[in-house]
């Protein structure tokens, strides 16, 4: 395999432009969340049925920039991953900006100090934030220079900084919190141009240094014949995660494939027929009967045997808020409120911090 193609497949996984769709497809014959064979049905959407409802938080509609202030006044450009702490306070990467940004409920956007490392150098390219109970920021940095550089900043509540290595054949996409204990988990892959160790994997990582202060311990790669796409076997990347309350991860493979590892080691494909378009995050309720899929802008719900299409990109492509089709969103990265009522997410295209109501 040679590294410029598969640096090609890197590029392309880290496109940040959701794809255009006026209409949402239909699914196939497919599996439901516990993997037996049913049909999904598709649910119908009352449009005018309050909860479905999408409003924006922060951030003028379609207008990149950067600036603190409330509401339309704040601007980012753009963004990525999200986090709702305890307290509700909202924490976004923004991305191009180099920033980490705190929205308030009622929409105050204010940027977050984070320290120089000790070369001076500053934070870069943040795509993903995940903050501890203890107010330890976790970012995953995508650095853009001339090659990638793959970057952790841990930032303690008291102004220390962290930043393990990552290994030099090793590039990450996502971290989710692991519900049962106080660690996180890693998503990426491992680069292998020679094949020399069995060519790429994909692989997650508990979030946690080693020894050597390397990133990452306890890794697991899914066994290649497991996957069932030949694309996945030859660029296996995991692109997303998310650890479920009922001890599953869920893992999405390309951004085009959702795959389920158990507690037991299993390993296997959910919604086979399914034709995902490009999945840039994935969120699943506490008793991990519903999952969220924030797919080529537009979020569905999977839930007893029926997909549900909630909100998505619509004509005119202006970034309203709506009940329903009214709304217009690009949806990137989501998370879900504890009394699970609200969907968080940001919306990429837009430049917006945005929620969904549920319920």
């Amino acid at each position: 395999m040679k590294p410029n193609i598969y640096k090609l497949v890197l590029c392309g996984l880290l496109a940040l432009s959701a794809c255009r769709k006026d209409e949402f497809k239909q699914p196939l014959i497919t599996q439901s969340l516990n993997g037996s064979n049913d049909q999904l049905i598709i649910a119908a959407v009352n449009e005018n049925y309050l909860p479905l409802t999408v409003k924006t938080i922060a951030g003028n509609p379609g207008t990149r920039g950067y600036a603190d202030g409330t509401g339309k006044n704040a601007l980012f450009n753009p963004l990525w991953g999200i986090e709702l702490t305890d307290d509700g306070n909202l924490y976004v990467a923004d991305i191009y900006n180099n920033k980490i940004r705190k929205v308030t409920q009622e929409g105050v956007v204010t940027t977050v100090k984070i320290p120089l490392r000790p070369d001076r150098t500053s934070l870069r390219n943040p795509a993903v934030i995940k903050i501890s109970k203890d107010g330890t920021m976790n970012i995953l940095a995508l650095e853009y220079t001339r090659q990638f550089k793959y970057k952790i900043w841990i930032v303690k509540p008291d102004g220390q900084l962290f930043n393990p290595e990552v290994r030099s054949n090793e590039f990450f996409y996502d971290i989710s919190k692991d519900p049962y204990n106080d660690f996180y988990w890693i998503s990426g892959g491992i680069a292998d141009f020679r094949g020399t160790h069995g060519g790429p994997k994909g692989v997650i990582e508990k979030f946690l240094p080693d020894a050597k202060d390397s990133l990452g311990t306890d890794p697991y790669s899914p066994d290649k014949d497991k996957l069932v796409q030949y694309y996945d076997q030859q660029y296996p990347s995991i692109s997303s995660i998310f650890c479920g309350y009922n001890g599953v991860k869920y893992l999405v493979v390309n951004q085009k494939h959702i795959y389920k590892l158990t507690k037991s080691g299993e390993f296997t494909q959910l919604f086979k027929n399914y034709n995902f378009e490009l999945i840039y995050s994935i969120v699943a309720n506490k008793d991990s009967r519903t999952l969220y899929v924030a797919d080529g802008g537009r979020i569905v719900a999977i839930s007893n045997n029926k997909v549900q299409y909630l909100v998505g990109p619509h004509p005119e492509y202006k970034g309203r808020d709506g009940v329903g089709s009214s709304a217009d969103i690009r949806a990137h990265h989501m998370v879900l409120s504890p009394d699970e009522s609200t969907l968080y997410f940001t919306d990429f295209d837009y430049c917006t911090v945005r929620k969904l109501l549920l319920r």
